[in-house]
């Protein structure tokens, strides 16, 4: 009879801790589920990869490019990348076609043309082309070597010029600016490279002056002052004015002293606004998300390039020339930007 009475206990003791272990079993479960479900959950978003259209290597697309592609990858999980292009109308024929998820662009390229010239984008790709952000403006640098004897845009007649990559944003605002000054190709030889290629012919000699719509500093360009004396050629603040009749994203800019080296006086120039831009498919939450990082790291791009110290929650949705995503929208109405 003991010996039953043993053997009960013991089944009842087994039975105890197999529903203990069940319990804690089921305990610990639910809190991994839970912390699980509270990583960062408002920012998880699909993981497919993201592809990030920039511009050439020395331009400051590039950097920001890459810094949005670690924040996104930091903060979102997501395997983002960044892809070299001939920069604002590559970028944005690529996002109308659904062959990279964020691009960066000139305002002015995105804007209906009210010029002389032909439509530089075609409007139906523009129509699926939606802004995320505005973010911070570029400047036309004009640059050759002191040496060259370049002082003005009227200098620039009988020398060899890079105007930008064919087709590129650089490149369509370079020669509406020597438009306007009645400079035509007749005046210059004309090279189109992108930056890079252009600031290395001022080096070498196979090139007297080169025009670089980017961001202060550009990279380039400070690499080229640190070795050679160069010279900014300023564009006349009434030539701007007339353009901006024709092109309303274009004002007048200043690329302040001392910004590159032996550069003692403030050289006026062309303006206009940076886009991220994205097309009008794709995820509400997801591009809800990509703003919302960007927004919220500002800093780390600032340490990438001092361009962009100008990039604001308050100005993100100003001057527009396109409708704003609905994922960004949606992130600057609980942001109290937009109603």
């Amino acid at each position: 009879m003991k010996r039953y009475i043993a053997a009960a206990l013991v089944f009842c003791l087994i039975f105890i801790i197999a529903v203990l272990n069940r319990d804690l079993l089921t305990i610990h479960h639910e809190k991994e589920n839970s912390t699980n479900s509270n990583i960062k959950t408002s920012e998880k978003v699909d993981d497919k990869p993201l592809t990030i259209l920039t511009g050439g290597p020395t331009g400051v697309y590039f950097q920001l490019g890459n810094a949005l592609a670690r924040i996104y990858g930091e903060k979102l999980g997501i395997q983002a990348s960044v892809q070299t292009t001939e920069a604002s109308v590559e970028n944005i024929s690529k996002i109308a076609h659904k062959k990279a998820e964020l691009g960066f662009s000139m305002a002015d390229m995105l804007a209906s043309s009210q010029g002389k010239e032909e439509a530089i984008i075609d409007k139906k790709d523009l129509s699926n082309v939606r802004a995320v952000a505005s973010l911070y403006p570029n400047y036309m640098q004009i640059v050759a070597l002191k040496s060259a004897k370049i002082h003005t845009l009227q200098d620039l007649k009988g020398k060899t010029v890079v105007v930008g990559a064919l087709g590129s944003g650089t490149e369509v605002l370079a020669m509406r600016i020597l438009n306007e000054m009645d400079i035509n190709t007749q005046d210059f030889h004309a090279r189109f490279l992108p930056f890079s290629e252009g600031i290395e012919g001022i080096k070498n000699g196979t090139a007297d002056a080169a025009f670089l719509s980017s961001g202060y500093p550009n990279s380039g360009i400070t690499e080229l002052a640190s070795t050679n004396e160069i010279e900014l050629i300023s564009v006349p603040e009434e030539v701007t004015e007339k353009l901006k009749k024709s092109y309303p994203p274009l004002g007048v800019g200043v690329i302040p002293a001392d910004t590159y080296k032996d550069i003692n006086t403030e050289t006026k120039t062309v303006m206009v606004n940076n886009l991220l831009i994205t097309n009008k498919d794709m995820p509400q939450k997801k591009v809800y998300e990509l703003t919302k990082a960007l927004f919220e790291n500002v800093e780390e791009l600032e340490q990438t390039n001092s361009s962009a110290e100008k990039i604001t929650l308050a100005k993100a949705a100003k001057q527009l020339p396109l409708p704003l995503h609905s994922g960004a929208k949606k992130y600057y109405k609980e942001k109290g930007i937009i109603k």
